[in-house]
């Protein structure tokens, strides 16, 4: 189970551990303040549900550090710190109902009503918003998705592993053998030195790492190549307009 966890959630917990400080820098360099407090707002989500799935993991994993973690993340706050209970509260709340993808188009719609020339902003803007869900469908499609959450202390998840997966033999027999021997090897080197012991549990999330890795390059390279494009479209409907 705990390798089912793995593939699960880890690879949305590498892909927003690119997305996070890169939302949040854009928080801090944003001239509206609509815009920035919606960027954190972003931010604070993709933080959150990387802590959901260190957490989901760790419900899996019968080590001491493992059961640390669920019990730091189970932890109830004291009454006394009632700020502290509600942002609690004010977290659980976005985890479970915002859509993140939904709050990044809210950006862009905000960035283009702030913008000088608000036309082609939107031109812009909604172009690369498109593009965004337009290339993290096409890698989901292609190298597969799991649609993972936790409820009530329990993982719920189910796993597409992509088209290149069911329909590539050589993809696929390439891909387990890979997935087989990064899993070995925290239990070839559970007897050999502690730096051996902490580099063979690293590795059983070297698949994961990839697949969260290369979703975020995909998701990054599309926006920008799509924003691009957008500049292009707006600057050609311009020159038609005038």
């Amino acid at each position: 189970m705990a390798c089912l966890a793995i593939s699960a959630f880890a690879p949305s917990i590498f892909a927003k551990s690119i997305f996070a400080p890169r939302r949040a820098n854009k928080s801090a360099e944003a001239d509206a303040a609509p815009v920035s407090i919606m960027n954190a707002g972003v931010a604070a989500v993709q933080i959150g549900k990387i802590g959901e799935g260190i957490s989901a993991i760790a419900n899996e994993n019968k080590s001491s550090a493992a059961s640390a973690i669920k019990k730091l993340n189970g932890a109830n706050i004291t009454a006394g710190n009632s700020i502290f209970n509600d942002a609690k509260k004010a977290v659980k709340f976005g985890l479970k109902y915002a859509n993140v993808n939904g709050m990044i188009g809210g950006v862009a719609l905000l960035n283009a009503l702030y913008d000088d020339d608000k036309v082609s902003a939107l031109i812009q803007n909604g172009t690369m918003f498109g593009g965004m869900l337009l290339s993290e469908g096409t890698h989901k499609l292609v190298f597969g998705s799991s649609d993972s959450s936790r409820e009530n202390g329990v993982n719920n998840i189910k796993i597409d592993e992509g088209l290149l997966y069911k329909n590539s033999k050589k993809y696929r027999n390439a891909v387990d053998k890979a997935t087989a021997f990064f899993e070995k090897q925290e239990e070839a080197l559970k007897d050999c030195g502690e730096v051996k012991k902490a580099i063979g549990k690293m590795l059983k999330y070297v698949p994961s790492a990839t697949k969260g890795f290369s979703f975020a390059g995909v998701s990054i390279g599309g926006s920008a190549l799509f924003y691009w494009l957008g500049g292009k479209i707006a600057e050609a409907a311009s020159k038609n307009k005038n």
